[in-house]
């Protein structure tokens, strides 16, 4: 049975340290190894930057929802209160390289950032 962790924050990206600390906890409940943990952490961390990189009001929020279970967090990151939509081609090269080598799958699609971390089952 999967759980769900909704948090919103102000659209800024000094909120990802907060953004993180759930990351970890989810990945800490399901077991993940220290090293899966700070992989998600700095998958997130980057959707995180990417989604608060605009000008932005005072009203600006940022909806992060963390989806756990079956050995994979599944994390959905969405802006509200900008006019632009973020797309593919906003994840710059530096952030690409960052995504591939820590996360299973990531991408944007409908204003969505989606990071998804798995881990294989331990016997």
């Amino acid at each position: 049975m999967a759980e769900h962790v909704d948090i919103e924050i102000p659209l800024h990206t000094r909120h990802a340290s907060t953004v993180r600390a759930v990351a970890a906890a989810v990945c800490a409940d399901l077991g993940f190894s220290v090293d899966a943990i700070d992989d998600l952490r700095l998958g997130v961390n980057e959707a995180v930057a990417l989604l608060s990189d605009v000008d932005a009001g005072p009203d600006a929020r940022l909806k992060i929802t963390f989806e756990a279970g079956e050995g994979a967090v599944t994390v959905r990151c969405s802006r509200r209160g900008v006019d632009e939509e973020p797309h593919a081609d906003d994840i710059d090269v530096l952030a690409k390289r960052i995504l591939d080598a820590v996360v299973d799958d990531y991408g944007i699609a409908g204003g969505v950032f989606t990071v998804v971390k798995r881990v294989a089952p331990t016997s």
